[in-house]
């Protein structure tokens, strides 16, 4: 993120190795600079490591403190999906195609991002908001098609609050997993609705994207992997409890669907976890390849819930 410099931030990498996820190995640690401009903050999402090329994806962001239509109190305008850098040797050297974007419309997507009114309040809402690549297995082993997904939070309305914790709606992207495609514009596919006969539509632009589910402000940074023991894809979404309140405690749910354009239908609701969980997702490496079931009868699969979490959450702790 950009402070105290002015546009300039710098963003950390690592390779995460083992078989346990609770007895990891983080090694080839290594930092990237590149430029905020024209916004104040850029923060790393989505991840992407196929056929021996890394993809390392970031995103925009604004108002650390301010009032963007609402005062949310931590980077409050979610701004667009810049694009990915790449590496083909493991993180040694990487390749930025945007150190610094032109303008708000700068970016892999092309979308407007959000911009300040000459009064200050800042108007422009995006669709793919913090996106995150949809976990299909090693090499995408299950993809249903061949394309890596990419999933995000959006909003569509002003009044809507749009931070990089909250959003209104859910979008979906592809694109076929080769270098070439995946950082040209053109290539890319947004989700958009079923036809009369309940078939996948896809746009070819961003502009005409459609969310595959809106809750209005109760959206927010969303993963998704699918599971083969259950032939499920899962959803994992984080969301503030008080809208749009960023320093306060972060409800976690999750949805389940038989296809990665849904219907999606809720599973559970975990309020406050954390108490301030953010990018929660099941990594596909620690969930089990079987329904397990234990001496009671109970069916279930094992799994590694992942998250970060943030501080920011200012009560006192009972002693």
């Amino acid at each position: 993120m950009s402070l105290g410099s002015p546009y300039n931030c710098s963003q950390g990498f690592a390779r995460v190795v083992g078989e346990d996820p609770s007895n990891l190995t983080v090694t080839d640690v290594g930092t990237f600079h590149c430029s905020t401009w024209p916004y104040k903050g850029r923060y790393p999402s989505a991840n992407f490591y196929h056929e021996g090329v890394w993809y390392y994806g970031t995103y925009a962001l604004d108002v650390l403190s301010g009032n963007a239509q609402y005062p949310c109190h931590n980077w409050c305008v979610q701004g667009p999906f810049v694009g990915f850098r790449y590496s083909t040797d493991q993180g040694k050297t990487w390749t930025e195609p945007r150190m610094q974007m032109k303008d708000v419309d700068d970016n892999l997507f092309g979308e407007p991002g959000p911009h300040p009114l000459p009064n200050g309040v800042w108007t422009g809402k995006v669709k793919f908001g913090a996106p995150h690549v949809v976990d299909l297995g090693r090499e995408l082993e299950y993809s249903p098609d061949g394309f890596m997904y990419l999933v995000g939070h959006g909003a569509d309305k002003d009044y809507q609050p749009q931070s990089w914790m909250q959003g209104s709606q859910v979008y979906l992207a592809r694109v076929l997993p080769k270098l070439e495609h995946i950082l040209n514009r053109d290539s890319w596919q947004f989700f958009g609705g079923k036809d009369s006969a309940g078939r996948d539509k896809w746009a070819p632009t961003v502009a005409l994207a459609q969310p595959l589910y809106t809750w209005e402000n109760r959206t927010g940074v969303v993963t998704m992997t699918y599971i083969p023991a259950i032939q499920k894809y899962v959803m994992c979404v984080g969301t503030p409890t008080y809208s749009p309140n960023m320093q306060g405690p972060f409800d976690v749910y999750f949805l389940e669907s038989d296809a990665i354009t849904g219907p999606f239908k809720m599973t559970a609701y975990l309020a406050q976890f954390g108490p301030e969980a953010y990018f929660v997702n099941l990594p596909s490496k620690f969930v089990s390849p079987e329904v397990v079931t234990d001496a009671h009868g109970n069916r279930f699969i094992e799994a590694a819930l992942s998250y970060s979490a943030n501080y920011a959450l200012r009560t006192a702790i009972p002693k």
